[in-house]
């Protein structure tokens, strides 16, 4: 029951930012929206999220994990009400925003409760089960999320991407009030200024990769130098609590054993990739073959069938052959993508319709022998003590991968693109931007395999001393 909760928190809260990529036409028309409008109600939610995340995380070991997660998932349902009946584009935009803020409260806890709640034998399998389903999340959102409004029951639209989450809430409240036991981490005062310095960096810099939104581009490399000075004063205040023995949003400690920094490094090349080919693959087929969001939906249900099947086996295999696994993984990953290249590149679109789910399917199955082991590995570096903020810094940094790659897949996208229309621009500009999520991809393996070589030292050096 703990387990059911708290992992139903965590695939709401990723599926409900994926599945918004495919509703952006319906909000533009149904609220009548401006795109700087219809851009805010996707970013809105995930800045504030990932603005808030680490105070959450710290929100969670100080004042109870149980009940800061009831806080968070009550308040993510009845903000999801209130977006699925909003009726101008400014009341939307709001809501997303506290929506955010209410996930950065909830989801942040959920490591933490594996950590605190769960005997060690089921820990990592309970790990790996929350990296499936983070990832899951995220290639489901947009399948689900297209058939959702293609089907579009009680003539709702868009407003069943809100509606569907205010039952699944309930239920999610309902289960933790009654299995989830409180735990607490140290009970020190809440670093207000290091939060603030954090939270300001984190939105300028997410401001300046969403640069339409907030800042005109002349603006840009003032603001990446602002995000950099806040950067060192935050590191510089965290120090400085943790050497007094006080509590810091980031513990600089996590960073000391070096596997963690890297295990986040990995974490951020992997979702960059990740997050960055489905938006690309949403430009191409809506914009490119001028296809619907239904078509666009079903062409990501191979990725998703393949993640899902990949997870299960995954989960089964023995720990001495999971560095094979993966990088076995990651291989599948750039074959999968680079065949996406080639179809796009030379078939006619009739037949790309027919062989691009292979393409995705053998995506899938990369990315799901990868997510698992990449999420247990990087969290096994983290002290048990530590496991909240541990679980916030995951989760910011994998919503700045998020931001990041479609940001940046998005810009190139345009660029190759230019002023061009028609099929054949789109493919080679599609054929074009994929390589560079190829190179992604194989960035995010050679970060892997040093990952994993250092994971096997640690572990032999324990054994040494052990002996």
């Amino acid at each position: 029951m703990v387990l059911v909760s708290i992992l139903t928190a965590t695939f709401v809260g990723g599926f409900d930012s994926s599945s918004m990529l495919l509703a952006a036409p319906a909000l533009r028309s149904a609220l009548g929206a401006s795109f700087a409008q219809t851009q805010l109600v996707v970013a809105g939610y995930t800045m504030s999220y990932a603005v808030a995340l680490m105070t959450g995380g710290r929100l969670g070991d100080a004042f109870g994990r149980r009940r800061v997660f009831l806080c968070g998932a009550a308040g993510f349902t009845l903000t999801s009400a209130i977006c699925a009946l909003a009726g101008s584009p400014a009341v939307l935009i709001v809501a997303r925003v506290v929506q955010g803020l209410t996930a950065a409260l909830m989801l942040p806890q959920v490591l933490a409760i594996i950590h605190a709640s769960l005997p060690a034998p089921v820990r990592r399998r309970a790990v790996g089960l929350y990296g499936v389903t983070i990832g899951l999340a995220w290639v489901a959102g947009p399948v689900c999320g297209g058939i959702l409004m293609a089907w579009n029951p009680f003539d709702l639209g868009w407003r069943a991407l809100f509606l569907v989450n205010v039952p699944i809430g309930a239920l999610v409240v309902a289960g933790a009030w009654r299995a989830v036991p409180e735990s607490h981490g140290p009970r020190t005062r809440l670093d207000v200024t290091g939060a603030a310095l954090l939270g300001a960096a984190l939105f300028l810099l997410l401001s300046v990769l969403g640069r339409s939104l907030v800042l005109a581009p002349p603006h840009a490399v003032a603001a990446l130098g602002a995000v950099g000075i806040l950067l060192a004063l935050f590191w510089a205040r965290e120090r400085r609590l943790e050497a007094r023995s006080l509590s810091p949003v980031v513990p600089p400690r996590l960073f000391r054993e070096g596997r963690f920094a890297r295990g986040l490094a990995a974490v951020l090349a992997f979702y960059a990739g990740n997050q960055g080919f489905l938006a690309l693959l949403s430009y191409y087929v809506q914009d490119g073959l001028e296809r619907s969001p239904l078509v666009t939906s079903l062409l990501f249900s191979p990725l998703s069938a393949g993640f899902a099947l990949a997870s299960a086996v995954g989960g089964r295999i023995p720990a001495a052959t999971e560095r094979r696994t993966v990088l076995g993984g990651i291989a599948l990953m750039a074959t999968g993508l680079l065949t996406f290249t080639a179809v796009v590149s030379c078939a006619p679109v009739s037949l790309q319709l027919a062989v691009l789910p292979a393409a995705l399917g053998m995506l899938g199955l990369g990315q799901g022998l990868v997510a698992g082991p990449l999420i247990s590995l990087v969290l096994s570096a983290a002290p048990a003590e530590d496991s909240g903020a541990a679980s916030a810094l995951l989760l910011t940094v994998t919503q700045l991968s998020h931001a990041c790659s479609v940001a940046v897949i998005g810009s190139v996208f345009s660029a190759l693109l230019g002023g061009a229309s028609g099929v054949a621009a789109h493919a080679r500009a599609a054929s074009a931007t994929a390589l560079v999520v190829v190179g992604v991809c194989l960035l995010a393996g050679l970060l892997l395999r040093r990952l994993f070589s250092g994971s096997g030292a640690a572990r032999k050096s324990g054994d040494r001393v052990a002996a």
